[in-house]
């Protein structure tokens, strides 16, 4: 289930890309507070990255450390490519892993105390939080894409969670 709403995401992702040019991708939009679709794509890519790099060496996921690749906000192949390694991963998954995530929510740095803590997770939870992640910048792109000038064929269910789909689908009965 994990995989089939990761690979639904990145679908979703995946005809965007395939619609939009790169200068449409990289634009900055008003209506997004001068971001660009591109940076929330990169955003949602890099996480899946993060996590899979962090299964790979068997290390710690850290989110706030994740290198950003700034080429994933200018350029829909490269995106691509990063789905395309993404999916790849997913097909490798069969089983959960015991993981630790590292958290740091203070404001400021703290040069004084540590404020970093580290708590058990596992690689079907990070999946989750992942999907849940997408789904809230997918919604954030849908609007950048409905203010573009062009018209582009988007899913109904693009950007909207699992729940509120059932929801609606249970409502409309």
């Amino acid at each position: 289930m994990l995989k089939q709403a990761t690979n639904q995401n990145l679908e979703y992702l995946e005809d965007i890309l395939n619609q939009l040019n790169d200068d449409q991708f990289s634009r900055s939009l008003e209506i997004l507070s001068k971001s660009t679709i591109g940076m929330h794509v990169r955003h949602i890519l890099e996480f899946y990255t993060c996590l899979i790099n962090a299964v790979k060496r068997n290390d710690v996921v850290d989110y706030d450390s994740r290198v950003r690749d700034t080429s994933l906000e200018s350029s829909t192949l490269n995106c691509l490519n990063t789905i395309q390694n993404i999916s790849e991963f997913l097909d490798g998954v069969n089983e959960d892993i015991d993981m630790k995530l590292r958290v740091n929510y203070a404001l400021a740095s703290n040069k004084e105390g540590d404020e970093t803590i580290t708590i058990n997770t596992s690689l079907h939870r990070e999946l989750q939080y992942n999907i849940e992640h997408a789904v809230h910048h997918l919604a954030i792109i849908k609007i950048g894409i409905r203010s573009l000038e062009d018209s582009f064929n988007l899913d109904e269910n693009f950007g909207v969670a699992a729940s509120t789909i059932r929801n609606k689908n249970a409502c409309a009965q």
